[in-house]
């Protein structure tokens, strides 16, 4: 069997831990296709070169028989080797090297434990929302799928008017910095930030969260999942800038897009004993007195 490895690198105080993690794949008898700009990293930073190991650079180099996509880091880094697997039946490993780690199934230091749970079939896999937005230009349109969320935001000084409208019916103008349409998954990402409701991840809904909004009265809304909102941003600076998870490109003003559930569900392992409320507990520390 293959796994695929994805990530950027490394810190030194986590260097252990993946060679722990590259070592224990290798006793499982499982072979190893790493990320290449991250075989170069370790290279360079540590001399450490994992000869044994496949090399890929895009998705059309992943082998068909890649089981699982393991990725290195943090929930950034979840969000960008989802793109690999898009439209393929992978599901993704989550190694936490980051901060929160909301989307990670274990921690750095428990790598061993974590590839013996996979080994021996000791996981769940979860299958989430994501979204699909389509942007409308002249000389054609384009589309991008997100896992987290799809957002709008200013790229300068004035704010943005952005006329939403729900399954063909006009909602607002929102008068803001910005607004995000966040799935589930990302109702613990941006979308917390700015006030947004925490949502189970398997809840069939989508959440619109404004960005610092003119009107404070503006407060996040939750919608079914099969709802369609069409956006039109307006600013008087020249640009605007359209998200979809790490994804940033600048487009003109007026911008507008379409956003809705994407057909593409993105799986995600569990290990056993970690589930959503366990997240909650441990990440932001619900339930602990702070003054101890």
């Amino acid at each position: 069997m293959l796994v695929a490895v994805y990530g950027w690198g490394v810190e030194h105080e986590h260097f252990d831990a993946l060679v722990q993690f590259f070592q224990a794949l290798r006793e499982c008898g499982w072979g190893m296709q790493l990320y290449e700009p991250m075989a170069r990293s370790l290279a360079s930073h540590f001399g450490y070169v994992p000869e044994w190991a496949l090399l890929f650079s895009s998705a059309a180099e992943l082998k068909s028989e890649v089981r699982f996509m393991v990725s290195i880091g943090g929930d950034g880094t979840f969000l960008d080797s989802m793109q690999y697997v898009c439209g393929r039946d992978v599901p993704i490993v989550g190694v936490n090297f980051g901060h929160l780690g909301f989307l990670a199934a274990g921690q750095n230091m428990e790598v061993h434990r974590m590839v013996m749970q996979l080994y021996q079939g000791s996981y769940e896999v979860e299958e989430r929302t994501t979204l699909q937005a389509n942007l409308h230009r002249e000389g054609g349109s384009a589309s991008m799928v997100a896992l987290n969320d799809v957002t709008l935001q200013k790229s300068g000084k004035s704010m943005l008017v952005i006329n939403a409208h729900i399954d063909g019916h006009f909602l607002c103008s929102y008068w803001c910095d910005g607004l995000i349409v966040s799935t589930p998954t990302g109702s613990t990402a941006y979308s917390l930030s700015v006030g947004g409701p925490l949502i189970v991840p398997t809840a069939q809904t989508l959440l619109v969260s404004p960005i610092a909004p003119h009107n404070l009265s503006m407060r996040p809304l939750v919608l079914a999942d099969s709802s369609v909102l069409h956006l039109r941003a307006t600013s008087r600076d020249p640009e605007i800038v359209l998200g979809a998870d790490a994804k940033v490109f600048k487009e003109s003003s007026p911008l507008e897009v379409t956003v809705s559930k994407s057909a593409y569900r993105v799986k995600l392992v569990r290990l056993q004993r970690e589930d959503f409320y366990s997240a909650l507990r441990e990440k932001l520390k619900w339930g602990m007195d702070v003054r101890n």
